[in-house]
């Protein structure tokens, strides 16, 4: 009978489990891996302040569960448990119970309100997906409301915004209200200055778990360019639905005050019998197995935020990292279970911690501290460094869409340097003309006859200077210098299209571009401005190529060459497969001018082909249709689900 492992969870720490499980197991049959979670997405936590503070859209946050999986070993189910039994080894919910023989637990936490008077009543959280929708709809309805408001105490009242917290969380929310407030005052007409904003600490010093006190002071300098106010000192007494009482007396009235002071474990986990720690949560061995009087269960495991845990480094901390970690373990401990090995000993190793106020400054303690823009690019290149092991190349292309490419208001640390997205229609032109001067070329080249004798070697080498058999080029005979000469008068006057430089064609040639249909007749008759020297001299190693590898296969090598010119342009005419019509253009821009035979007007062939890569042959071209097909039945392939070898498409244009 198969091994049952369920995993309740599809956090951080949840994540990590199943990925290693799969590891662990993919290849045997008589192991079973289910996940558990209330949605059937993993949320970024740690991002969730992008969302509640207009700086990324809602989706940004969200790495569907079954796309995580897809390809694995892990059946991801979309359920909530509402009964644990452990002397039976099942989960229930409404409608469905589980058995298991090994369970790993990480559900999570819930907001900390410690007692406070109307707390949990009046004011926001942003510990959930949920949290941050509503934060972000409430804020901006604040200002909505605020542009109409004619009693200035009320119109203060709204505009004024209240994060209680002086950790990771509570400095990372006021930060993007302190940008979200510039742009959001001129969408409603408001006077900046009216916005106030407060974070709120209790304790005499925010971002306890930065170690440098010049790191805080850094972030204290920015809430100033801000224009936010740091309270410290100053514990919070009771929360009404219109203002804040602070512990000296002062109230400060708001509709809107953010509750990050801390978590605790969720209600239903603490209710399980098991030993507790701080905040309700489950007291772990070594192993992460849970404490119930002292005594371990054995075949169950707590992991993440729900874990309370302490070795020689100190207490298990609520970061992703410290998740990651725990869910590992956990996974690695099952394993041995089922294998019949000893059990792994949990070991805390955490890189550094990281914290940013705004799209554009962070601080970061990582080894060596740093502020600013570069504290920002690391912290980027972190989340990059997770999400890419959670759900590969689709996932980092989601991430740089939302914080780069699709950003608004120029909130990215590059502000909207990468942000503006192009009218694809304006490049219909642009489009149709490198794709008509492309098969210019290609169909002159068959007037020329490059079908049917060598051309390329000879030009080649004589625009080089070089005679095969006498070597280079001003070191050889007169007789070959002179073969030379000659032979490039007569590659020169042959030349015509688009700029290339041709053989000698003759009059063979002549009559036959003659012979062309006058479409293409006229780009024959008709040089572009510009036509002149070669833009650069063939280098020894180009021509020393040309002479040994293409030489043998000279008409092959100039047919190809031909046909690829005649396809480009029929494509980009006619906008189909134009990302990748537009990459060859590039390489093929690039090869002709290493060969001497192109002037500067190949300049603009290749930065016209860069131009057009995104997106271009949706702009009245067969991409529009061609490529989200393609796109969809790459995605369905098993083998692309299972690599994330595939791009999510947000929207279908």
């Amino acid at each position: 009978m198969a091994k049952k492992i369920v995993i309740v969870g599809g956090s951080y720490s949840g994540v990590k489990a199943g990925k290693t499980l799969h590891k662990l197991f993919k290849h045997d049959d008589h192991v079973e891996i289910t996940l558990i979670d209330k949605n059937n997405f993993h949320t970024l936590m740690t991002e969730l302040h992008e969302v509640a503070g207009h700086r990324t859209e809602p989706e940004s946050v969200q790495i569907n569960l079954q796309k995580i999986f897809a390809g694995r070993k892990v059946n991801v189910v979309r359920d909530i448990i509402k009964e644990f039994d452990f002397s039976k080894n099942q989960l229930k919910s409404d409608n469905e119970t589980y058995s298991y023989d090994y369970l790993i637990m990480g559900a999570g936490n819930e907001p900390n309100f410690f007692g406070v008077e109307g707390a949990e009543e009046n004011s926001f959280t942003l510990w959930s997906f949920e949290d941050a929708v509503l934060l972000r709809n409430h804020i901006e309805d604040m200002f909505a409301q605020a542009s109409t408001e004619k009693d200035p105490a009320k119109r203060k009242q709204l505009l004024t915004f209240a994060v209680c917290g002086g950790g990771f969380t509570g400095v990372e929310m006021v930060g993007e209200i302190g940008e979200a407030k510039k742009h959001l005052s001129r969408k409603y007409n408001i006077n900046e200055k009216e916005v106030t904003i407060y974070n709120i600490e209790a304790m005499n010093r925010i971002l306890n778990m930065l170690k440098n006190d010049a790191q805080v002071a850094k972030v204290e300098k920015r809430y100033k360019k801000l224009g936010i106010q740091l309270l410290k000192n100053s514990p919070v007494v009771k929360v009404g639905p219109d203002s804040v009482t602070l512990k000296d007396g002062t109230e400060i009235p708001t509709k809107t005050l953010i509750w990050t002071t801390g978590i605790k474990n969720k209600s239903n986990l603490s209710e399980l019998g098991f030993d507790l720690g701080r905040g309700g949560r489950i007291v772990v061995n070594e192993s992460l197995q849970p404490l119930k009087d002292g005594k371990a269960t054995r075949n169950v495991f707590v992991i993440g935020d729900s874990a309370s845990y302490e070795d020689e480094t100190g207490p298990l901390p609520q970061i992703v990292e410290a998740a990651e970690q725990t869910g590992h373990t956990a996974a690695m401990n099952v394993a041995a279970l089922i294998k019949g090995e000893s059990l792994h000993k949990h070991k805390q190793n955490y890189h550094g911690f990281m914290v940013s106020i705004g799209s554009q400054y962070a601080v970061a303690e990582t080894g060596f501290n740093s502020s600013g823009w570069l504290a920002v690019l690391i912290k980027h290149l972190v989340n990059i460094y997770y999400q890419i092991g959670v759900a590969g190349i689709r996932q980092v292309w989601n991430y740089l869409r939302h914080e780069f490419f699709h950003v608004k208001n120029r909130r990215s640390v590059f502000g909207g340097l990468f942000s503006s997205s192009s009218k694809n229609i304006w490049k219909l032109p642009l489009r149709l003309w490198l794709g008509y001067m492309w098969l210019v070329e290609g169909m002159v080249k068959i007037g020329e006859g490059w079908l049917e004798s060598p051309k390329v070697v000879d030009t080649i080498n004589a625009i080089a200077g070089y005679a095969p058999a006498g070597g280079d080029g001003g070191t050889g005979a007169t007789a070959a210098a002179g073969a030379a000469a000659e032979a490039v008068t007569a590659a020169t006057g042959a030349a015509g299209g688009a700029g290339s430089i041709v053989g000698d064609v003759g009059n063979a040639t002549t009559e036959a571009t003659n012979q062309l249909h006058p479409f293409f007749q006229w780009a024959v008759d008709h040089e572009p401005a510009g036509f002149g020297d070669a833009i650069m001299n063939a280098p020894k190693w180009m021509v020393n190529m040309v002479n040994s590898i293409i030489k043998p296969i000279e008409v092959p090598f100039q047919t190809m060459m031909v046909v690829g010119e005649i396809v480009i342009g029929l494509c980009l005419i006619f906008g189909l497969f134009t990302f990748l019509a537009s990459l060859v253009s590039v390489g093929m821009g690039i090869g002709i001018a290493f060969t001497g035979m192109a002037d500067a007007s190949m300049i603009w062939y290749i930065v016209c082909a860069i131009a057009l890569m995104e997106g271009a042959g949706r702009a009245l071209g067969l991409d529009y249709y061609v490529i989200p097909a393609i796109k969809r039945w790459w995605s369905k392939l098993g083998f692309v689900k299972k690599s994330y070898l595939y791009f999510d498409e947000f929207e279908e244009k």
